[in-house]
């Protein structure tokens, strides 16, 4: 999505009322977009920000013939090369296997082409590099044509092994959808959503970026909630997958109709999304079951282009079938060559969509809830700082607030207003100095997400207000140590994090007043109370030569839950005795029976333990550019705040059959899963200049009790409860994933495409009893997702028009169990082809206009992990205008 962003800092996020919001465009937006058109097309006029172009230089590939400003020191070749890609723009790759420790290089000072200016970086020392694209080069291997080596280089030596660091920082490259190369160097099951790829797609909510992402899929059973919950490989929700913006966790649940993990982040502040599909020894890893997602936020890099002090960008979006304005404004200035700010403000308008009107899926939706749509403002402050040659700290704030409307048609369509904030702050300091033994990262963090729910009276109680909060503060620390040994060359990785959340749920109003244990209708199925949660980790990889290495790591968590809960027990009727006996044995009289009222007691819930989870993985390189890796992972997730410490009863009901209690004896869920995987990195395959990416990762877990909803008879009263229970055996997963792509420049293709096969244990055992009935389980992924993404460049890569088809299989199997039968049938999901056009133009370097069709042949369909009375949007076209300042 272009952007245009100016140096506003961060306002204060207000909220608008209904009518306000919904149903009309906002005046600001409208003034914003066509002040933005005006600038671009100042902009794109003869000579209007046009660049000095290097006239001493052939034609040359965009971008690399562009004279920036350089500043580079002298200093070790992976420095050097690390703040050659941030003030070129260019991605410096290495040749597969090399490595550049230790070599020293002169500084490079001045105006130049980044071709220039790599050439003076690497005068002297002998290493080859050329050129694959307008935005990467390698170094450490030659370029070839017919055998023939064609470096850029002026020196042709026999070969040098070198060694360059992955850059890590790289937010987009040649591969699929903008992927940067480290993920096919990774020799694990890893995908990222690349700033190329989140501006390239204008989103009504951050989970539309995942649905090209092999392996994951995002809930929708909620269209109106512009949050988004993760589902990887068939794990999601109770931080089964690690939630996180910049490491600083997000653990936000809501019990509902439905999903009850939502992260809420507005993607104009996404750099990237960095998705691990398995467990981890390392930070990130403790309490987690299948994964992490890590949302990315925007670095001064991003926004200050090489040479100058400053920089800013500006984005507005707008488009049909109720997408009525998203935009941003953002900036960075650089006070000093250690210091930078970043600030930033967006906000977005989204209205009341209609759904698709053809496709075999037009009759599934029946009774469609009112889609109200809603308003998002969110803020970003950032400082960046290295306080001396070898630390750094960046200090960081987002803002996320939004307000929708849940309107349920079931309910004879009440509105229940939902404002959200989330706020977001880490601290991250990183130490590396000239010393093998020593490279310090700490993170510190805290989060806060309020939904604070206003509720419509319904005609049997009255209304109320309820707020759901869960605030979660924590950090890390760990080191790296390298050693070189005879065989192998040794790094470790050690450490500790720990972090609590603290969940409170609250309400008040009419309703309560009438009926204080109403309360209990909310605060007992959104638990309050603490989850502790202390991990230690350590790891070591050894590397042999240029093919083999080998890497172990193991995990130790502990846990600790404590909180308050209240438990009802409804009326219920004793029959009477019988007090006077016939010769015969039968009762001539009986005794009244006698009515116990219903009551209500406070239950304290505390539980705690620990478990150790290893890792252990071999990589092997047999040639240049082909990786091959398998890896086995052990996963410990102890049960949330919302599992432990359920309580009261449904909505509107004390009846027996509606009412929670917590389960004393649930234990934490464990999971094995095995992968093996390669990656495919080439450049210059069938011409010179072109990149062939490809990752593929075939799986099996096995998960051991994993928590669903069961009926719980707690023999006291004889009542059926409610409550999280550990299912039977085990529940295994298996599938495929492939993300693969190929960039000639001129035109490119790509694509994705997953299997699952998940079979779900359904039965449990409570107090000795087995198979007492069928768990309820939700959100059963389809078995096949398949995207294919392809397009062309002209008029030297200024247009860009692309077409992407994405194909998603039905759901397989039951979803719910006999707890919820009604439930069954609502979120079976059925098979959909979607089929989207885009493309984008560059006035210059400075404007770029983008335009999209998404779901091009109206299709009407459920889409995957969602239930039939939240279709999801017919076709929506959208432009865009992105300006840099």
């Amino acid at each position: 999505m272009p952007q245009i962003r100016r140096n506003n800092g961060i306002m204060a996020l207000g909220t608008v009322r209904k009518n306000e919001v919904f149903r009309s465009r906002g005046k600001a937006s409208s003034v914003l977009l066509w002040s933005s058109a005006a600038i671009a097309v100042f902009c794109g006029m003869p000579g209007a920000g046009a660049q000095t172009a290097a006239s001493n230089q052939a034609p040359q590939i965009a971008g690399q013939g562009e004279v920036r400003e350089f500043n580079i020191p002298a200093q070790l070749l992976a420095s050097a090369l690390a703040t050659f890609n941030r003030q070129s723009g260019i991605q410096i790759t290495q040749a597969s296997g090399a490595t550049a420790r230790n070599i020293a290089v002169k500084a490079v000072r001045g105006s130049m082409t980044p071709r220039q200016a790599l050439a003076e970086i690497l005068s002297g020392t002998g290493i080859p590099y050329h050129f694959t694209s307008n935005r990467a080069a390698v170094i450490g291997a030659q370029q070839t044509v017919n055998g023939i080596a064609t470096d850029d280089s002026s020196t042709t030596l026999a070969p040098i092994i070198i060694t360059a660091k992955t850059n890590r920082n790289a937010a987009s490259g040649p591969g699929y959808q903008g992927t940067p190369d480290w993920v096919y160097e990774t020799p694990s099951s890893v995908s990222v959503i690349s700033r190329e790829a989140i501006q390239n797609a204008p989103t009504r909510t951050t989970r539309e970026l995942f649905s090209g992402v092999a392996g994951v899929n995002v809930s929708s059973d909620n269209a109106q909630n512009p949050g988004t919950n993760v589902n990887i490989r068939g794990l999601q929700d109770q931080t089964r997958i690690n939630t996180m913006i910049d490491g600083a966790r997000q653990n936000f649940q809501r019990s509902a109709h439905g999903s009850s993990g939502q992260t809420y982040i507005d993607p104009s502040f996404i750099r990237e999304v960095d998705i691990e599909k398995s467990g981890s020894s390392g930070v990130g890893g403790a309490a987690t079951l299948g994964g992490s997602v890590n949302y990315r936020t925007l670095t001064a890099d991003d926004l200050i282009e090489p040479g100058r002090d400053w920089g800013a960008e500006l984005d507005a979006t707008t488009g049909t079938n109720a997408y009525h304005f998203a935009g941003s404004d953002s900036a960075a200035v650089r006070l000093s060559d250690s210091f930078s700010i970043l600030g930033g403000i967006s906000y977005k308008n989204i209205g009341e969509y209609e759904p698709g009107e053809h496709g075999a899926n037009y009759n599934t939706v029946a009774n469609p809830n009112t889609i109200d749509g809603s308003q998002v403002w969110s803020g970003l402050l950032k400082a960046e700082m290295a306080p001396t040659d070898d630390a750094t700290l960046d200090l960081s704030w987002l803002r996320y607030k939004s307000e929708f409307i849940y309107s349920a048609a079931s309910e004879g369509g009440l509105d229940d207003i939902n404002d959200i904030t989330n706020d977001t702050v880490t601290a991250t300091f990183g130490w590396d100095p000239d010393s093998e033994l020593i490279d310090l990262k700490a993170r510190l963090w805290y989060n806060r997400t309020q939904d604070q729910e206003d509720r419509a009276a319904r005609p049997a109680y009255g209304a109320a207000s309820v707020t759901y909060e869960m605030q979660g503060i924590g950090g890390s620390l760990e080191n790296t140590s390298r050693f070189t040994l005879p065989f192998a060359d040794l790094a470790l990785n050690y450490g500790i994090e720990a972090f609590r959340d603290d969940g409170d749920t609250s309400a008040s109003g009419d309703l309560i007043d009438d009926d204080p244990w109403a309360a209990w209708w909310y605060q007992g199925a959104n638990g309050s109370g603490t989850r502790d949660v202390v991990s230690g980790f350590a790891n070591a990889k050894f590397e042999h030569d240029t093919w083999l290495t080998v890497d172990a790591g193991i995990r130790y968590d502990h846990y600790k839950i404590s909180g308050t809960t209240g438990v009802i027990t409804p009326a219920r009727t004793i029959p009477g005795v019988c007090i006077l006996w016939r010769p015969n044995g039968a009762c001539a009289r009986y005794s009244n029976s006698t009515t116990i009222p219903a009551s209500l007691s406070e239950v304290d819930a505390d539980l705690s333990g620990g478990g150790f989870s290893p890792t252990f993985g071999v990589t092997v390189t047999p040639t240049d550019g082909l990786q091959l890796f398998t890896k086995y992972s052990h996963s410990y997730r102890p049960p949330t705040i919302t599992e432990a410490v359920i309580g009261g009863s449904h909505v509107g009901s004390y009846s027996a059959g509606t009412v929670f209690a917590p389960n004393p004896s649930i234990e934490p869920e464990e999971a094995d899963t095995f992968e093996i995987g390669a990656n495919f990195k080439y450049d210059d395959v069938f011409q010179s200049g072109d990149a062939l990416r490809m990752k593929v990762v075939a799986f099996y877990r096995e998960v051991d009790n994993y928590i669903a909803m069961g009926q719980i008879d707690l023999s006291a009263n004889q009542t059926d409860y409610l409550a999280y229970v550990n299912l039977d055996g085990k529940t295994p997963m298996k599938g495929v994933e492939l993300e693969a792509s190929y960039d000639a420049g001129r035109y490119y293709i790509g694509g994705s495409f997953s299997y699952l096969d998940a079979d779900y244990a359904t039965n449990y055992t409570y107090n000795g009893t087995s198979n007492l009935t069928t768990s309820y389980i939700l959100f059963v992924p389809p078995k096949t997702k398949f995207t294919l993404d392809g397009g062309v460049r002209f008029f030297e890569e200024k247009l860009t028009l692309g077409g992407r088809v994405t194909h998603v299989g039905a759901a397989d199997g039951n979803i719910g169990g006999s707890l919820s039968g009604a439930l069954v049938s609502t979120w079976q999901s059925g098979d959909y082809t979607l089929y989207d056009i885009y493309g984008s133009y560059k006035f210059n370097p400075k404007t770029t206009l983008r335009f999209a069709v998404n779901n091009v042949t109206d299709v009407r369909y459920m889409p995957a992990l969602g239930q039939t009375s939240y279709p999801a949007p017919g076709r929506t076209a959208t432009v865009s205008l992105n300006f840099k300042f």
